[in-house]
C-alpha cells in the first residue's frame, strides 16, 4: 500500500479492493460505532481513502494493526480497568474449560463463574461484568428465566450477552426465544467466535476509558 504524504487525516492512496472495507464493516470488526471509525481515521489510527464517489474505504491491514495495539496497551492496565467476563454454566467441567481457553488468549480480563441464574444475578449486582456467557438448561432458574429477569433491569442493558446451548433453534423458539440483542451459539462452544467477541469487547472498553 502506497501512502501519500499529501493526504491528510489518515487518507491513503487506493489499495486493491480485497485489502479494504467500508466504514460500517470496519466498525463491526472493531466493535465500535461508525463515528468512532471516522474519528480513528482523522487521528491517523486507521488508514483510509475515498472513492471517486466520496465513499470512505478503510485498510484491513490498519484495522488488524490497531486491534493488536489496543490489546497490547490494555495488558499494562490495572485490575479496575480490566474487562470482566461472567460464565454461567452448571457443568463444572465445561465452566473450567471456558476459563482455561479464555486464559490461553492472554487478554487483559478477569473471569467469574456462576453455577445457575440465581447465583449469577447476585454476582452481576456486585461486579457488573462487561460480558456474560451463559447456558440455558439450568436449575433452579432456567437460562431463559435468568435472561428475562436480567433484561428487566435497564442498568444491565449494555452488557454483552452470549448464549451457548445444546438446544436447537426450534427448542429455543418454543421457550419464547431470547431477548433482543442476545447472541446465540450452539454447543460445542465455538471458542474462535467467542474470542472475537471478547477481543472486540476489550477494544470497546479501552475506547470508553480513553
Amino acid at each position: 500500500m502506497n501512502r501519500l504524504d499529501d493526504h491528510p487525516h489518515g487518507e491513503v492512496a487506493a489499495p486493491a479492493p480485497e485489502e479494504v472495507c467500508t466504514t460500517s464493516e470496519a466498525a463491526r470488526l472493531l466493535g465500535v460505532s461508525n463515528t468512532s471509525v471516522q474519528i480513528m481515521v482523522e487521528r491517523g489510527e486507521l488508514q483510509a481513502w475515498r472513492t471517486q464517489g466520496g465513499h470512505r474505504r478503510v485498510s484491513l491491514e490498519s484495522i488488524q494493526a490497531l486491534k493488536a495495539r489496543r490489546v497490547a496497551g490494555l495488558r499494562a492496565r490495572s485490575d479496575p480497568d480490566l474487562l470482566t467476563v461472567l460464565i454461567v454454566e452448571d457443568d463444572e467441567s465445561l465452566a473450567g474449560l471456558y476459563q482455561a481457553r479464555i486464559k490461553a488468549w492472554e487478554l487483559p480480563l478477569k473471569t467469574l463463574t456462576a453455577g445457575d441464574g440465581l447465583e449469577a444475578l447476585l454476582i452481576i449486582e456486585r461486579n457488573r461484568p462487561d460480558v456474560l456467557i451463559t447456558d440455558l438448561r439450568m436449575q433452579p432458574m432456567s437460562g431463559f428465566e435468568f435472561l428475562r429477569k436480567l433484561r428487566s433491569y435497564p442498568e444491565f442493558n449494555s452488557m454483552t450477552i452470549i448464549v451457548v446451548t445444546g438446544l436447537s433453534d426450534d427448542e429455543v423458539a418454543a421457550e419464547g426465544g431470547l431477548p433482543k440483542g442476545v447472541v446465540l451459539y450452539h454447543k460445542p462452544a465455538p471458542f474462535e467466535k467467542l474470542q472475537g467477541f471478547i477481543e472486540a469487547s476489550v477494544l470497546r472498553k479501552q475506547l470508553a476509558q480513553s
